[in-house]
């Protein structure tokens, strides 16, 4: 058993299992982290879903979240050294955190479960989530209780911890590149630092290039949206984007580290080098051209707009060229955000949205796009975002047609709960829950579950091409899918008639 670190780094970067996984070469495996144990136990989500990232002999994390990459990096570029800083596996804490360790920092994009998860504890009932309990067990763990350094926790879901009491000293909201180095050094000085921070956004070019690979082989090419949703965080985030050559590197950094596939992330890739609203095929053409020349064995892309993409149609079909679908990948996929059927709906709470279309033709913007979809080989992962203020039954009934629509088109939905995120145009309202639901909201849950449980075995077939997991895992989850549908099949029923799942 390896020894623990007498002394430990001074900074300490990690997070909790369902973070720092290589989920088989398959990021849409993370999903099981919203989870409970008791419906999913750990040593089936450790072996099947989440197993952990691999280790350094050090007890360093070979890859990681892309956004820890960046912490590293800034730290690192501002002037501590590696004897400093370290990005930690959460197994080998041991061997990171001693008595001279006086940071640990956390990132996380949903510690207690109050985005994707409310909805599967109101349906299931049966306790909560991994990824809840992983982040809360991680607070607790037995090397930090010993030395009580001081917890920050950053990242997409730090602003959950607003308000909560689970021993966070810090929660830093906002980009990590501006102020988390000098915070550190005003803890390691023993100076006062407030509970919630506000990192200032950086400029494209000052986003360093990481210093390790990230999980899923992900480069980040920009930051922030301009729609303007009022729901949504990344919409407070100036839009950005960084310099092709830094892009390159860090693609680079990932592909000499051993991983073999490259995601390409922003709120929208295809507004890369854009400054409006139309996307700049001649410089998104020639990112994707750039990066395929490096040789990867896939490209993806982590979001797209639905607008954008219907502006720019010949775009896709150029990049899917470009990337070699058909021959060199089966595939691409992207998540995207359909939110809602309802016209009047999107015309309150995200009145760009379909820029620069119509927000009248909404519907038809997105039937037009998953044709498009289908044609190229993309397989679209799509939001919707059920209670938002002043939704009614006629707006979730528009929602529903539009849903029956796409049904032939293969992909995933997910119908998210309206959940207020702090700092946004909602974020001081009462979030949707199932107290509130009308038995149309019911329906369409369960009209989601019916279309996701319809294509998950394709989806498991060609997402196979990404993954690394052996014989037995794929059987395993062949069987899993099985499972899924006579599990799921009775509150499938149940809501399709608009009654409550139990």
């Amino acid at each position: 058993m390896p020894e623990k670190s007498a002394t430990g780094k001074r900074i300490v970067l990690t997070s909790d299992s369902t973070m720092m996984s290589s989920y088989h070469g398959g990021v849409l495996l993370g999903f099981a982290a919203i989870m409970p144990k008791s419906v999913m136990p750990d040593w089936i989500f450790r072996s099947l879903f989440c197993p952990s990232a691999p280790a350094g002999a050090d007890g360093s994390a070979e890859i990681a979240p892309c956004g820890m990459r960046k912490v590293e990096a800034a730290l690192l570029e501002s002037g501590f050294s590696r004897d400093d800083v370290m990005v930690a596996h959460p197994d080998s804490l041991d061997r990171a955190i001693g008595k001279e360790t006086k940071i640990v920092g956390i990132t996380h994009d949903d510690p207690l479960g109050k985005i994707a998860v409310r909805e599967l504890e109101e349906i299931i009932g049966r306790g909560p989530p991994h990824n809840r309990s992983k982040f809360l067990a991680l607070l607790g763990h037995p090397i930090i209780q010993e030395h009580r350094p001081r917890i920050v926790v950053g990242g997409n879901g730090a602003w959950e911890l607003m308000g909560e009491d689970v021993g966070v000293d810090h929660i830093y909201l906002g980009e990590a590149e501006s102020d988390f180095p000098e915070v550190c050094r005003q803890i390691l000085a023993g100076e006062e630092v407030p509970h919630v921070i506000r990192g200032r956004a950086v400029p494209g070019d000052r986003i360093p290039v990481n210093r390790g690979a990230t999980i899923a082989g992900i480069v980040e090419i920009g930051r922030g949206c301009w729609r303007g949703c009022s729901f949504c965080s990344p919409t407070l985030r100036t839009i950005r984007h960084r310099p092709l050559e830094n892009i390159l590197e860090d693609a680079r950094v990932n592909l000499a580290e051993g991983q073999k596939d490259i995601l390409l992330h922003s709120e929208d890739v295809f507004t890369y080098g854009s400054s409006g609203m139309r996307p700049n095929e001649e410089k998104v053409l020639r990112m994707v051209s750039a990066v395929k020349g490096l040789g990867p064995r896939t490209i993806d892309v982590s979001h797209l707009s639905l607008a954008t993409v219907h502006e720019g149609q010949d775009l896709l079909r150029r990049v899917s060229e470009v990337v070699g679908i058909g021959s060199d990948q089966e595939y691409m996929s992207a998540w995207i955000g359909i939110e809602t059927g309802s016209c009047r709906i999107l015309e309150m709470h995200m009145p760009r949205k379909a820029l620069p279309g119509k927000t009248g033709n909404w519907p038809e913007i997105v039937r037009d796009c998953y044709s498009l979809f289908a044609e190229e080989s993309w397989l679209p992962v799509a939001s919707l975002v059920l209670g938002l203020p002043a939704e009614k039954a006629e707006d979730v009934m528009k929602t529903i047609d539009l849903v029956e629509s796409l049904k032939d088109y293969t992909g995933l939905i997910l119908p998210l709960f309206f959940t207020p995120m702090a700092g946004t145009g909602l974020g001081d309202l009462k979030g949707f829950d199932r107290d509130r639901a009308l038995p149309e909201h019911w329906q369409l849950v369960g009209l989601c579950l019916e279309y996701n449980l319809r294509h998950l075995k394709k989806l498991h077939r060609l997402y196979s091409e990404r993954m690394t997991a052996g014989p037995l895992v794929h059987a395993a989850l062949t069987g899993v899918n099985l499972m899924a549908d006579l599990v799921l099949n009775k509150y499938l029923k149940r809501m399709k008639r608009g009654e409550p799942p139990n």
